[in-house]
């Protein structure tokens, strides 16, 4: 019963009222105290010594007040009476250990009792607590270990937050590493295409045909060069923590240079390559993400598309964002496949039956997308063909 009494005071949803937070917020301000002793003289005095202090103080004096507060104060440090009316301290130290907010789990509790035997010491660390403080104890030592615990909080909680920026460094290296190597192996194919048919019309001495195909061979090879370095850029800005740096475009120019990429695909395969987007849309972005997801989903078009059936391209904004469509005529994915299409390996049975691939291009795609504000959807189209969505915000 003590347990449920507990999970109810101290429930999930009084914690939602803030917010649940992540184990390395790092408290700013006041350090939060909560005193819990049901003796009013002892417990004014404790909160007069630690006000003195610059800490902001809280007192219960049950244990279900206690309980309450916890979970809406959320203090830094407990300092715990064990004979308390309602729920005892040993009974309050379980469940604040128990609990399944780790910030609440990991909270410092000093425990200031009567009972001192080594048996009660010994249970009090059993159950978690930090420190025991029989009674009578020193205020002045109370004061010191309260600072000490709650320095060592704070300072942990510091290191743990510097440990996960480095895990979202890594991560975002390893998004970037994989959306350049799709990209490589996207364009690499187009080269090879066009070298091909450069071959063939060599033997057939087509010189106005080789002159097109060289030139696109030219293109495409000029765009790998500059998502090398633009690779190598953001690398360097993610070692050193800096935001990818954003340029000002015309929307349509963007996405014009990337649908001449795939204009000699297109015409071997039969496919039309359509444009539709205004000539006034601006906005500040990183181009080569863009340029990787719109890559990613032309080359998806095409090769999913029948012969002679249209790819379209095209852009709208919408309020603050840039709403971007490429819609081919091929096959709707199967409902029971949509949800999966994102999830990083994943190939469709579209997919594994008509063309080779890693399954990453759509989960890079997405990955992308979020990282420059936005977000990129499979849309319910009315009528044949597959429509992605790519949302981006305006700056």
């Amino acid at each position: 019963m003590g347990f449920q009494v507990g999970a109810r005071c101290c429930s999930a949803g009084e914690l939602d009222e803030e917010g649940v937070r992540s184990v390395t917020d790092i408290p700013s301000g006041q350090p939060r105290v909560l005193i819990v002793e049901d003796e009013i003289e002892l417990a004014d005095l404790l909160e007069f010594n630690l006000r003195r202090q610059g800490y902001a103080v809280s007192i219960a004096h049950d244990g279900l007040e206690a309980c309450r507060l916890i979970g809406s104060e959320r203090p830094e440090l407990i300092l715990l009476d064990l004979l308390l009316p309602l729920l005892d301290g040993w009974e309050i130290c379980r469940m604040v250990r128990s609990h399944h907010d780790e910030v609440i789990a990991r909270v410092p509790i000093i425990m200031l009792s009567a009972l001192g035997t080594a048996e009660d010491r010994i249970r009090g660390y059993d159950l978690g607590a930090d420190l025991y403080l029989p009674k009578p104890y020193s205020i002045k030592e109370v004061l010191l270990k309260v600072r000490a615990l709650i320095d060592q909080r704070r300072e942990r909680l510091r290191l743990e937050q510097g440990m996960r920026s480095l895990q979202v460094l890594a991560t975002r290296k390893d998004h970037w590493q994989l959306a350049m190597f799709h990209e490589l192996r996207n364009q690499l194919t187009v080269i090879s295409l066009m070298a091909e048919q450069l071959s063939q019309d060599a033997k057939d001495q087509r010189p106005a045909e080789m002159a097109g195909y060289a030139g696109q061979i030219v293109d495409n090879s000029q765009y790998l060069s500059t998502l090398a370095e633009n690779y190598l850029f953001v690398r360097r800005a993610e070692g050193e923590a800096l935001a990818l740096p954003q340029e000002e475009v015309v929307l349509v120019k963007l996405l014009d240079e990337v649908l001449s990429l795939f204009r000699s695909v297109a015409e071997q395969r039969g496919c039309a390559l359509k444009l539709n987007c205004p000539t006034d849309v601006t906005l500040s972005l990183h181009p080569a993400g863009v340029k990787i997801i719109v890559s990613t989903l032309l080359d998806n078009a095409l090769k999913y598309s029948p012969d002679a059936a249209p790819v379209t391209l095209s852009a709208e904004q919408e309020q603050e964002r840039v709403l971007i469509r490429v819609h081919n005529g091929g096959a709707k994915i199967p409902a029971a496949e949509r949800g999966q299409i994102f999830q990083r390996f994943y190939r469709g049975s579209q997919a594994r039956s008509q063309e080779p691939g890693s399954g990453l291009g759509l989960y890079m795609a997405k990955t992308l997308a979020h990282s420059m504000g936005g977000d990129l959807v499979l849309e319910d189209e009315v009528g044949a063909g597959t429509c992605f969505l790519l949302t981006l915000p305006l700056a």
